[in-house]
C-alpha cells in the first residue's frame, strides 16, 4: 500500500542543488509533479477511469467496498476506462506523465449522467447550487487519502444569508476512510446553497453529490465553482431549454455583477444582467432571459467584489448539469472519451481568454497511440466548438481520450450527452508541473 501523509500531491524538484550559504534567494520555479493521488466518488454506480498524458512509472487503484479494501496495479502506459467500482476508489500515479482520473456513469440516485474529474487534496473547496430540502438534497463525499486522521470545517450561505450549521467544524475523516455527510444534517430547508469546505488537518479530498426529485429531476457530482473572484469565465453553458444563473456573495458588503454572453458575432450583455445585485452573505438565483437564447454559449461574470458564479443547465426533465467557472489554460488538458459512461464523444466548448488562440486537439487510443488531430482557432467573444464525433477529424473508432494544447490561454468545457441526459466537465490542465517553493541557500 502506498501512503501519502499530509499531502495529496508530492512535488519533487529533480536536479535542484542548494549552493553555498548566501543571502540570495531563489524564487519559485516550475518543477515536475512526479507523484499524485486522486479520490474518485464512485459510490452510486459510477466507474473510475485513469490515464496519463505520457506513460508514468506506476499506477495503483485502491478500491473500498463495505469494510473490504483492495489494491490493483494499472498499466501506466494504457488508458484504463474501467479501473474501479465500489464505494470509493483512490488512484495513485507515479512518474512525470501527468496522471488524471475521472468518475463517470449513471448515478443510481436521480439517474443523472456524470463525467467528473476525481478531486485531489485542496486547502479549500467551494460549491454553489447545493440543496438541503426533501426535493433537492446534497451530500459531501470526504476521502482521507493519508494514514493520519484528517478533518474539515464547513461554511454555508443561502438566499436568506449565512447559515448557522450544526456540527460544521471539526468533521473528522479517519485514515483511508470515505465519509458521506448529508448537507441537510448541517442545515435543513435551504435551497441554492453555497458551501465552503476548509481542510484543517490531514489529506482530505472533497466531492459533492447533488440530487433532485422535483419537477426537473436528475443528479450530478456538483463541480467546484472555484474561489470567489471579481472576474470569471463559464464556457460550458450547453444548449438547453432551461438555464439559471446562480451568484453567491460570501462577503460582508453587497456586490454588483455584470454578465456578458458570447454571441454569434460578438459578446453582449443580456437584458437584466447588466447590474445584478448580490446582497452580502447570500445567494441569488436569476432565470436567464429569453434574449439569451437556448444555444450553446459562454458567460463572463465581472463584479465589484468577489462572488461565486455557476449556471444550472437543464436539458430535460430527467437530468441537469452545472456550468462552472474554470481557469484559463494552455495545456496539456486531457478529455476522457472511454469512461464508465461508455465511449461518449463530447463536444468541446472553447473560449479564448484574450483575442484569439489556436487549439490543437489530438486523439489517442487506449495504448496511448495518436489516431488523429485537428486544429481550431478560438476567439474571445464567440464560442468555439469541436465535435469529437466528427468523422473527418476523429474517424478512428478507438479514441480513448484526447489531449488539448493551445498557443494562448483558453477556457473550456466538454459537453457529454446521452439521449436526454447531460454532463459538463470543466477542462483544467493535467498535473504535469507546478511552482516549487522559494529556496534560500544556507538553510
Amino acid at each position: 500500500m502506498l501512503t501519502f501523509p499530509l499531502v495529496g500531491v508530492l512535488l519533487v524538484a529533480l536536479g535542484v542543488v542548494v549552493g553555498p550559504a548566501g543571502s540570495d534567494t531563489t524564487g519559485p520555479r516550475e518543477v515536475p509533479i512526479v507523484s499524485s493521488v486522486a479520490a474518485c466518488p464512485v459510490a452510486g454506480g459510477l466507474t473510475a477511469s485513469a490515464g496519463q498524458v505520457e506513460a508514468g512509472t506506476s499506477s495503483v487503484v485502491t478500491t473500498t467496498t463495505g469494510e473490504e479494501s483492495t489494491d490493483a496495479e494499472l498499466d501506466p502506459a494504457v488508458w484504463s476506462p474501467s479501473a474501479a467500482t465500489g464505494d470509493a476508489a483512490v488512484v495513485r500515479q507515479d512518474g512525470s506523465g501527468g496522471g488524471v482520473a475521472y468518475a463517470a456513469g449513471r448515478l443510481s440516485a436521480g439517474g443523472g449522467l456524470v463525467v467528473t474529474e476525481c478531486p485531489r487534496v485542496s486547502d479549500e473547496t467551494w460549491y454553489l447550487g447545493a440543496g438541503t430540502t426533501a426535493r433537492h438534497s446534497s451530500a459531501l463525499v470526504l476521502t482521507n487519502v493519508a494514514d493520519v486522521v484528517g478533518s474539515v470545517d464547513v461554511q454555508l450561505w443561502g438566499p436568506a444569508g449565512p447559515i448557522d450549521a450544526v456540527g460544521e467544524t471539526g468533521i473528522v475523516v479517519e485514515p483511508g476512510e470515505t465519509r458521506s455527510v448529508n448537507v441537510s444534517d448541517l442545515a435543513v430547508g435551504a435551497d441554492e446553497v453555497a458551501i465552503r469546505v476548509v481542510r484543517t488537518r490531514g489529506a482530505v479530498t472533497t466531492a459533492l453529490m447533488d440530487t433532485s426529485s422535483a419537477v426537473l429531476a436528475g443528479s450530478e457530482i456538483l463541480p467546484s465553482s472555484g474561489e470567489p473572484t471579481t472576474e470569471s469565465v463559464l464556457p460550458g453553458i450547453a444548449a438547453a431549454g432551461t438555464r439559471t444563473l446562480l451568484l453567491a456573495n460570501p462577503g460582508t458588503t453587497a456586490a454588483t455583477a455584470t454578465v456578458r454572453q458570447a454571441g454569434a458575432e460578438a459578446d453582449f450583455v443580456p437584458e437584466g444582467l447588466d447590474a445584478v445585485a448580490v446582497p452580502a452573505g447570500s445567494v441569488v438565483s436569476v432565470p436567464l432571459p429569453q434574449a439569451s437564447g437556448t444555444d450553446a454559449t459562454a458567460f463572463r461574470v465581472q463584479s465589484d467584489l468577489p462572488v461565486l458564479s455557476t449556471v444550472r443547465v437543464t436539458p430535460s426533465a430527467q437530468d441537469f448539469a452545472y456550468a462552472t467557472a474554470v481557469p484559463a489554460w494552455t495545456g496539456p488538458v486531457v478529455v476522457p472519451v472511454a469512461t464508465g459512461a461508455g465511449a461518449v464523444r463530447p463536444v468541446l466548448q472553447l473560449l479564448a481568454d484574450d483575442e484569439t488562440a489556436e487549439v490543437t486537439v489530438e486523439a489517442f487510443d487506449a495504448a496511448m497511440t495518436s489516431v488523429g488531430s485537428t486544429t481550431v482557432e478560438v476567439g474571445s467573444m464567440v464560442l468555439g466548438q469541436v465535435d469529437l464525433a466528427d468523422p473527418e477529424a476523429f474517424g478512428s473508432p478507438d479514441v480513448a481520450y484526447v489531449v488539448l494544447t493551445s498557443d494562448a490561454p483558453v477556457h473550456g468545457t466538454a459537453v457529454y450527452r446521452v439521449e436526454n441526459l447531460l454532463a459538463l466537465l470543466g477542462l483544467v490542465e493535467a498535473p504535469v508541473d507546478a511552482l516549487g517553493p522559494a529556496v534560500r541557500p544556507g538553510f
